[in-house]
C-alpha cells in the first residue's frame, strides 16, 4: 500500500519479466539489460536519498517499474517522482500498474530533461536515479544526459548511476585499436566533485552503483 492509502495493482512477475524483455530488445542501447533490477539494486541506489527532505525526485530509465515501486513506498506524501522512459511500453505498463497521484510518468528523451521538466514547472530537483546505459551511448548523448542532470540538483542533491560490471570490463588489448575504453567514474567526476561507488552481486547481471554529489 503506498503512503496515500492506495495499493499498486498487483505487479504480476511474469508479466513485468515479458514486458521488460520484449521491451528492452526494442531500446537495448538504452535500457542495457534483458532483466529488471533487483530489490538490492534498487536498495543501493536509493540509499543515498533523503527520502525525509526530499520534495522533487527524477527517474531516468523506469523500466516495468520495479525502482519506480521502491522510491514511491519510500518518499514522502507531497514529494513527486518525475519517472522517465523512451520506450512507450514500458510507460504505458507502469501507468496501468501503478496508481498513485505523487508518480508523474513521461515518454520521452533524456537527452531532453531540462526542457521536459521546466515544461511542468520545474526548475530544481533533490534527487536523480538512472538505470541508464552510459556506457553504450555514444559521448555527446550521455554528455547532454548527465550535464542537464548535475545542473538540475539542489546543492544538497544526489544523483545514483550503475554501472553493470561485465559493461567496464572491456579488455586492454581492445583499447589499443578502434575501440574506446569507458570508464564510468571518471566520466561521472567530470559533472560532480565527489562520486563514490559500491558493488551489488545479487542482481542480474551485477553491477556497480554510483552516488555522485555536486
Amino acid at each position: 500500500m503506498t503512503p496515500n492509502g492506495r495499493f499498486d495493482k498487483p505487479s504480476g512477475l511474469n508479466s513485468d519479466l515479458k514486458v521488460f524483455f520484449l521491451g528492452s530488445l526494442r531500446s537495448l542501447t538504452v535500457t542495457a539489460s534483458l532483466f529488471p533490477s533487483s530489490r538490492f539494486l534498487a536498495s543501493a541506489l536509493l540509499r543515498p536519498i533523503d527520502f525525509g527532505s526530499a520534495a522533487t525526485i527524477v527517474e531516468l530509465g523506469i523500466g516495468t517499474g520495479a525502482i519506480t515501486r521502491e522510491i514511491l513506498h519510500r518518499m514522502g506524501r507531497r514529494c513527486r517522482l518525475y519517472a522517465l522512459d523512451i520506450n512507450p511500453a514500458f510507460i504505458s505498463h507502469v501507468r496501468a500498474r501503478i496508481q498513485d497521484p505523487r508518480l508523474v510518468t513521461i515518454a520521452g528523451e533524456a537527452e531532453r530533461l531540462t526542457s521536459i521538466l521546466a515544461r511542468r514547472g520545474v526548475r530544481r530537483v533533490d534527487a536523480i536515479v538512472s538505470s541508464l546505459g552510459l556506457t553504450s551511448m555514444e559521448t555527446e548523448q550521455r554528455s547532454s544526459i548527465i550535464g542537464q542532470a548535475a545542473s538540475l540538483l539542489s546543492s544538497t542533491g544526489v544523483l545514483t548511476q550503475f554501472q553493470y560490471l561485465h559493461a567496464g570490463a572491456v579488455p586492454h588489448w581492445l583499447t589499443a585499436g578502434c575501440l574506446p575504453r569507458f570508464s564510468e567514474p571518471r566520466f561521472l567526476r567530470e559533472y560532480f566533485r565527489q562520486v563514490w561507488s559500491e558493488t551489488v552481486l545479487r542482481n542480474v547481471p551485477p553491477a556497480s552503483v554510483y552516488t555522485c554529489r555536486i
